[in-house]
């Protein structure tokens, strides 16, 4: 047998027992990463939402102060309002009263509005740090038992990935990239074993003349429709 092939039928079981490792772990690598990403979502959420209720809470502190100003000086007019001597002078404080009025009135209203946007704010602040709480809840979870399939398959995993990387290194780059390359598009498959004078990948018919020379195993053969490095031992 060529010594290339023997190679190869190895890398392949090797392959095979790696693949079956990722299978076990099945789909929970991409739950731990999702709901990592979640977890820091929610977080971004609640800093930018406290962020929002500080310069709320800024804004109201500024309206207060503008409301003690406008009321001292609004006292301050009418306490001499009625001591004017000319029509004149008592409408420019008449004036000021109603300024004063006014800047109270939209002070007041600016601060009912925050009020109302606050309130918002902590009611979808609650919301999200109940769904933060579950959601990270969820990601211990998924993350423990993930570390727990890690360590049962840890040492098994590392054995194979020795041993494929001794067989990686005797092989020729370019044959060695052909069994990449023919893998990834076929499901993890770069070799194919000749069942009933057809490749055991796609099942196209081998003609005899190639199956001669395949059973001969001195050579690297690949089947003309799928690409798989075909040879006639079982994998």
């Amino acid at each position: 047998m060529l010594e290339e092939l023997a190679l190869l039928i190895k890398l392949q079981k090797i392959d095979n027992e790696l693949g079956d490792i990722e299978a076990e772990k099945g789909d929970l690598p991409e739950q731990v990463e999702r709901l990592k990403n979640e977890v820091a979502q929610y977080k971004s959420q609640i800093e930018n939402i406290d962020i929002d209720r500080a310069d709320i809470e800024t804004q109201r502190s500024e309206q207060m102060s503008i409301v003690e100003a406008a009321r001292e000086q609004m006292k301050k007019s009418q306490s001499v309002i009625f001591s004017v001597k000319t029509t004149r002078e008592y409408d420019a404080i008449s004036a000021e009263i109603d300024q004063s009025k006014q800047r109270i009135s939209d002070a007041e209203r600016k601060q009912l509005e925050s009020m109302e946007r606050d309130e918002e704010l902590e009611n979808k602040l609650d919301e999200i740090k109940q769904m933060l709480i579950k959601v990270e809840a969820d990601f211990k979870d998924r993350q423990s038992e993930m570390q727990d399939r890690l360590e049962s398959t840890q040492d098994e995993e590392l054995k194979l990935n020795h041993e494929r990387e001794k067989i990686v290194v005797r092989l020729k780059l370019p044959v060695y990239n052909h069994y990449i390359r023919i893998s990834k598009i076929r499901d993890g498959e770069g070799i194919s074993t000749m069942t009933d004078s057809a490749c055991g990948y796609c099942f196209s018919k081998i003609p005899p003349q190639r199956q001669v020379e395949i059973k001969r195993m001195d050579d690297i053969i690949l089947c003309e429709v799928c690409g798989c490095i075909i040879v006639v031992e079982t994998i």
